[in-house]
């Protein structure tokens, strides 16, 4: 199929290398974050568990102590159940963690040959079906689906799956007359100012800047034993912590016995 837009500027084929670069580089990035997980997940896990632990018991003192200090007796069943709810954000931080984790753990990479191969068939089809080129992605519903399985199958590597769907892709395109054809870009000044500024960012922040570390043998070990120091700082906090708790509790004649994570 022919180039949607051939203009004599030559904007058109930036937009159109900017958007597959910024589309690559998005992709890097996911994979970057799951060697990440793979390599640090379980310390990192522990990490925040422990953090979360020892929230929720300054929450339980803080509690406590403004209950004394307006001589009232401990409820430990009301404070559990108000500090719960305080503390629900953490809580769906760390099933996001385990899932992650649970993610990268399953996780495979797949042939080089097959992921190269994926990337022509997706750049293919970005150039044709892409929703930021083709507003009949947009519009057409059973489009938009292909496009969302496009995505999906790209970054998996299934070039297999990006075969099949090219074929779907090309039957709506022509059923459609090929209306991609007749696209014109008004703001594509603005567009490509905004792709140069996203892929900066994906470039320049977390987790493609994962790499600094996940390559190079010293920093992933400085990093885990850096993870590891934290970790042990946070089971002697929660200590001191629990400590606190308990003189508090008894000091306002109530007990707790109090269960980690």
């Amino acid at each position: 199929m022919d180039e949607l837009i051939k203009k004599e500027n030559g904007k058109y084929k930036k937009y159109e290398e900017l958007l597959l670069k910024r589309d690559q580089l998005n992709k890097e990035a996911g994979a970057i974050h799951t060697l990440y997980i793979k390599e640090f997940g379980e310390l990192l896990l522990e990490d925040f568990e422990l953090k979360i632990e020892c929230i929720k018991k300054k929450k339980q003192i803080s509690y406590c102590q403004a209950a004394i200090n307006r001589g009232e007796a401990i409820n430990v069943q009301e404070m559990n159940s108000a500090i719960e709810q305080s503390m629900a954000l953490y809580n769906l931080q760390l099933k996001e963690m385990i899932a992650n984790k649970d993610a990268a753990d399953k996780s495979k990479t797949g042939p080089s040959y097959k992921v190269e191969r994926a990337k022509r068939i997706y750049r293919r089809l970005a150039k044709i079906v892409h929703p930021d080129i083709n507003p009949l992605t947009n519009d057409n519903e059973e489009l938009r689906d292909l496009w969302d399985r496009i995505v999906i199958a790209y970054n998996c590597n299934d070039d297999e799956e990006l075969d099949n769907l090219e074929i779907l892709v090309r039957k709506i395109l022509k059923e459609n007359g090929d209306a991609v054809g007749n696209v014109e870009i008004e703001d594509i000044d603005e567009r490509i100012k905004k792709l140069e500024y996203e892929i900066n960012e994906i470039i320049t922040t977390e987790p493609y800047t994962y790499m600094e570390i996940l390559f190079t043998e010293d920093k992933v070990n400085e990093k885990k034993e850096s993870l590891k120091k934290e970790i042990e700082e946070y089971k002697k906090y929660s200590s001191e912590l629990s400590e606190m708790l308990q003189k508090i509790l008894s000091e306002g004649g109530a007990t707790l016995t109090w269960i980690s994570f």
